[in-house]
C-alpha cells in the first residue's frame, strides 16, 4: 500500500508542531489566482486525490515517514510529533472535511474552488500537511481549461465556416503519452483533455477515467495509424510500398499516414494520384499526416515558394487538386470525405489559430483539419499559468476565532481571502467569492462536502464532467 504520508513537502514535516499552542482547527481554501492565459478554469481531478486519503492510516506509514523525515531533515522528531501521528493512527482516519464545486464546472479565477478544515481537536495541521498533495489539482485543472480554450477556438471557427460541428470532438488529438515525464502525469492530463474531446492515444487516460470515475461509451477514441520507423523500415526507394500495404491491411475505417518521412510534397502529388482510385473506392478515410515544417505553410501554402510549385499550393489545396472538394452552405470548400489531413508537430494554440485564420481566408471549412499535440497539451504548463494556490483564512486558537490573511508588502496580487469564505452567484448569475463569512454565510457556499472523515461523501462521473463542462 502506498504511504500517503510521504506524499507532501518536506517543510510541512515540521508544521504540525509550530502552529500556536492551544490551536484546535484550521481552515484553508483554494483558488486559481492568476488570468494572464485564461481568465477561468475548468475544475478537475480531485476525484483522484480524495481517493488516496480514503487509506487507513496505520503505525508501518508513520514508522516510515519518520524514517524519511530523519533522513531529508537529519536528526529525530520531536516526541509531540510522534505524539500527534501515533494519535492520528489510533483515529484511524484522516480528520479533514473538504467542500468544492462540482467537477467540469467553469469558475472565473480569483474564486474559491475548494475549502479545507480539520473536523476533530488536536488534528489541525492535517489540513497543512495534505495540501501539498490537494494542491495537485492544479495541473488537471490547468490541462482542462487550456482543452476547453482549444475547443472554443475550434468552435468559434466551425461556427464561421462549417454547416455542422460533428467533427470537433476528434479535432484535438491527444499524442501527449511519450511527452509526459510520467505515466501518471500522462493518465490525468490526458483524461483531462478528454472532458473536451475524444481523440486520443494516451491508453492510461482511459484507465483514469474508468477507475476513478466511471463513464459510459465513448470515453476517448483513436484510428489505425503509421510512423515514421514503419515507412523507414522499407526505404526511401520503396516508400510507395508502405502506403499501398497500409491499404491493403486496413481495408475499411480511418488510415492516418505518415506522410513527410522523405518528401511531402512527392506524396501528396504523385502517390495521391497513384492512390487516388483506391483510395477513392475504400470504405473509409485516408488522413494523410505531415509532421514537419512551418504549420500554416506546410497546411496553407507557402506565398514565397514558386508559383504553382507544391510548396506554394499547400497540402489542404494539393489535396483538393487531387480529390476534390464541395462547397459548404456558408461558401467554404469541404475535401472529398475519403481523405483528410491531420498535423501533429509544434501545434501550440498561437499557430493552430493562425492555421485556421489562413484557412477560412483561402475559402476552406476548419473541419478539413485535425491537429494532434502532445507534450503542448499534456505537460506543458505549470502552477502558474494560473496561480493556484492553498492558504488558511480561519484558525482556532485557545478556544478565539482568528480570521487569518497573508498581503505581501512586495505583491499585493497576492493577498488572500479573510475568515471563512464562499462561493455564490450574484443576480446575473455571475460567480463571486465572500470573505469574512459567519458559519451560516460559508454554510450557504456553492461548494459541497465532497469528503468527510476519510470518506468520499459524494462522487462525480464522467459523464457528469463532461456534461457541466458542456454548458
Amino acid at each position: 500500500m502506498e504511504n500517503v504520508m510521504l506524499r507532501t513537502d518536506v517543510y510541512k514535516m515540521g508544521h504540525m508542531e509550530q502552529y500556536p499552542p492551544g490551536t484546535t482547527k484550521v481552515y484553508s481554501y483554494l483558488l486559481a489566482r492568476s488570468d494572464k492565459k485564461m481568465p477561468s478554469t475548468l475544475f478537475y481531478g480531485l476525484q483522484y486525490y480524495l481517493k488516496l486519503l480514503e487509506v487507513k492510516p496505520t503505525q508501518e506509514m508513520m514508522d516510515e515517514f519518520l524514517v524519511y523525515r530523519k533522513r531529508i531533515l537529519g536528526f529525530d522528531a520531536s516526541q509531540d510529533v510522534k505524539d500527534k501521528l501515533s494519535a492520528l493512527v489510533k483515529l484511524g482516519y484522516i480528520p479533514l472535511k473538504i467542500k468544492a464545486v462540482r467537477e467540469g464546472s467553469i469558475i472565473p479565477v480569483r474564486n474559491v474552488l475548494m475549502t479545507l478544515e480539520s473536523t476533530v481537536p488536536g488534528f489541525h495541521w492535517v489540513v497543512g500537511f495534505f495540501e501539498s498533495l490537494l494542491l495537485k489539482v492544479w495541473n488537471t485543472c490547468t490541462v482542462a481549461s487550456y482543452s476547453k480554450k482549444l475547443k472554443d477556438l475550434c468552435k468559434r471557427f466551425a461556427d464561421e465556416t462549417c454547416d455542422d460541428d460533428g467533427h470537433r470532438p476528434f479535432q484535438v488529438h491527444d499524442f501527449g503519452y511519450r511527452g509526459c515525464s510520467s505515466d501518471e502525469t500522462a493518465m490525468l492530463s490526458g483524461s483531462a483533455h478528454l472532458i473536451n474531446f475524444l481523440g486520443t492515444d494516451t491508453v492510461l487516460a482511459l484507465k483514469m477515467i474508468i477507475d476513478t470515475y466511471g463513464c459510459s461509451e465513448p470515453i476517448g477514441l483513436s484510428v489505425t495509424a503509421s510512423e515514421h520507423s514503419v515507412v523507414c523500415a522499407y526505404g526511401k526507394e520503396r516508400e510507395f510500398d508502405a502506403f499501398e500495404h497500409m491499404l491493403k491491411l486496413v481495408p475499411t475505417g480511418i488510415i492516418s499516414q505518415i506522410s513527410d518521412t522523405y518528401d511531402l510534397w512527392n506524396v501528396l502529388t504523385n502517390f495521391a494520384e497513384k492512390l487516388k482510385s483506391r483510395i477513392l473506392d475504400r470504405d473509409g478515410k485516408f488522413v494523410f499526416r505531415p509532421d514537419s515544417g512551418d504549420p500554416p505553410k506546410i497546411i496553407c501554402g507557402d506565398g514565397d515558394a514558386e508559383t504553382g510549385s507544391p510548396e506554394w499550393f499547400g497540402a489542404l489545396r494539393l489535396l483538393d487538386k487531387n480529390f476534390g472538394s464541395k462547397k459548404n452552405k456558408k461558401g467554404y470548400r469541404v475535401l472529398n470525405p475519403k481523405v483528410g489531413l491531420i498535423y501533429g508537430d509544434g501545434m501550440f494554440y498561437e499557430r493552430f489559430e493562425r492555421t485556421l485564420e489562413m484557412m477560412r481566408d483561402m475559402k476552406y471549412a476548419s473541419s478539413n483539419l485535425v491537429i494532434g499535440s502532445g507534450g503542448i497539451l499534456l505537460q506543458q504548463h505549470n502552477r502558474d499559468d494560473q496561480g493556484y494556490a492553498i492558504k488558511a483564512t480561519f484558525a482556532e486558537v485557545n478556544g478565539e476565532m482568528r480570521e487569518l490573511v497573508k498581503d505581501p508588502i512586495t505583491d499585493h496580487k497576492k493577498k488572500s481571502h479573510k475568515g471563512l469564505v464562499a462561493l455564490l452567484k450574484d443576480d446575473d448569475g455571475r460567480y463571486f467569492t465572500k470573505d469574512q463569512c459567519t458559519a451560516e454565510e460559508e454554510a450557504k457556499s456553492l461548494l459541497e462536502t465532497v469528503y468527510l472523515n476519510g470518506k468520499i461523501t459524494r462522487t462525480t462521473t464522467f459523464d457528469e464532467i463532461r456534461k457541466l463542462a458542456a454548458k
